[in-house]
């Protein structure tokens, strides 16, 4: 159903609530037209009348309820025929009626108010989608009844005319109303419907671009994903040659370009298995492969940053005495590679004689599950809360000029967090600006049985 056909059903039903509250104060009418008709020209013709009237009114009464019953499924346009004919017998009888008041003798005050107020309320229920002028004449005939009233001069006759004035300007103001207002909502619900449909099309628009966008983002990474070995290995040649004539040449000149090389390569080889590891994990190329793993022994294959702090002139505390001496299920590598991003970037952002603590805690334990906490805390730079909101977000750093002193491409962070994801962990973050920050993320894990190579 469109919002015309909406517009007109809405019409429709009002109009006929109105007629249907018409009919109960027009109840006295058909009486009144009887007594009118018959002062007029005798009983035979009030008793017609009467019926008449209560016949129209009983008819169209029957007929707003089967409209009102069927109101969605009906032909309003048939609908809006059969009401304007109606309605032009209803009008054709109600001003009639004031034309047999004119030749009534005596005449009554309270007949006039009835005649003149039944069709007053005929006339104001015009409905605003139909033509006015039928309506426009019926409300000029009885104007005639001011000329009467000025030969006869009585005073109901004056009274009669006066109300034959209100009666023309009250309706005429009440049905240009409805119909500016008809056609003020119209156009309302045109405009909206309008924007509804501008609204579906950006939206549909939207929805191509951004599948599109991530077809295109999808592409990208599948071809980074597939070019890894292909960007690693000539980086690796790079990195052993210069290996090799730091080592082998013996004009300090060359071994001191050599070791520029290889620096620049190592940073260089960072850079590239981290957009390169990001973008496996966007073309969702990255899987878990857990397996029994001591975690004790993991943390001890950390302390080789210890060495790395000591060229800093940092400490770096390494506490792993809450964890389980049980094997659990886990993918080392992955786990590794979180806690290598947070060790290496506590180290990067804190300053000559700091503290980095490494730590971890049980904190939910079951017969055959447990969830452990992995904590790296610094004395660092720190950052504040709003940045802590977006940090693991890809290419962010907590300060524009973090990258320009400290290097990096913000991808660490990122590629963690995504990597907690996957092993269906949380990761967060605190700092406080000048102090430090502490690195968090939580990790369920399924205990295991130890693996007979390791017993043997």
């Amino acid at each position: 159903m469109t919002s015309e056909e909406h517009i007109r059903r809405k019409v429709l039903l009002y109009w006929i609530s109105l007629e249907d509250r018409l009919y109960l104060f027009r109840c006295s009418f058909p009486l009144a037209l009887a007594v009118t008709t018959m002062l007029a020209n005798g009983l035979s013709s009030g008793v017609s009348w009467f019926f008449a009237a209560v016949a129209l009114d009983t008819g169209t009464m029957i007929w707003r309820r089967k409209v009102k019953k069927n109101i969605v499924f009906i032909d309003t346009e048939r609908c809006w025929r059969d009401a304007g004919l109606f309605h032009v017998a209803a009008v054709a009888t109600y001003t009639i009626a004031g034309y047999n008041w004119i030749l009534a003798e005596p005449r009554n005050f309270v007949v006039t108010a009835i005649v003149f107020g039944a069709s007053l309320m005929t006339h104001c229920s015009w409905a605003p989608t139909m033509r006015q002028w039928p309506n426009y004449v019926a409300l000029a005939l009885p104007f005639s009844l001011i000329v009467f009233a000025a030969q006869q001069a009585g005073l109901l006759t004056v009274i009669s005319g006066v109300l034959c004035i209100v009666l023309l300007g009250t309706t005429v103001i009440i049905m240009q109303f409805n119909r500016q207002k008809y056609f003020e909502t119209f156009a309302q619900l045109q405009a909206e419907e309008d924007l509804a449909k501008k609204l579906d099309e950006a939206f549909e628009t939207a929805v191509f671009e951004k599948a599109r966008a991530e077809e295109a983002n999808r592409i990208k990474s599948d071809f980074l994903a597939t070019m890894s070995h292909e960007i690693r290995t000539p980086m690796n040649a790079i990195m052993g040659f210069s290996d090799l004539i730091t080592r082998m040449s013996k004009e300090p000149k060359t071994r001191e370009y050599g070791q520029y090389i290889h620096d620049a390569s190592v940073g260089l080889l960072t850079v590239l298995n981290d957009v390169l590891m990001f973008s496996k994990i966007e073309a969702d190329k990255i899987e878990l492969d857990e397996r029994p793993t001591e975690l004790s022994a993991l943390f001890e294959s950390l302390l080789y940053w210890q060495a790395m702090a000591r060229e800093k002139n940092i400490k770096l505390n390494v506490d792993h005495s809450a964890l389980p001496e049980e094997f659990v299920l886990a993918d080392e590598g992955k786990l590794r590679q979180v806690l290598t991003n947070l060790i290496s970037n506590a180290i990067k952002f804190t300053p000559s004689g700091g503290q980095v603590d490494l730590r971890c805690m049980v904190l939910t334990r079951q017969h055959d599950a447990l969830r452990i906490r992995f904590e790296v805390e610094d004395t660092g730079i720190g950052f504040t809360d709003d940045v802590a909101e977006r940090l693991f977000k890809p290419f962010v750093q907590a300060d524009g000029d973090i990258s320009k002193v400290y290097g990096g491409t913000g991808l660490g962070l990122a590629i963690s967090a995504k990597l907690v994801n996957l092993m269906h962990g949380d990761i967060g973050a605190h700092a406080v600006p000048g102090k430090g920050a502490r690195f968090w993320f939580e990790i369920p894990f399924a205990l295991t049985v130890v693996p007979l190579s390791r017993t043997a």
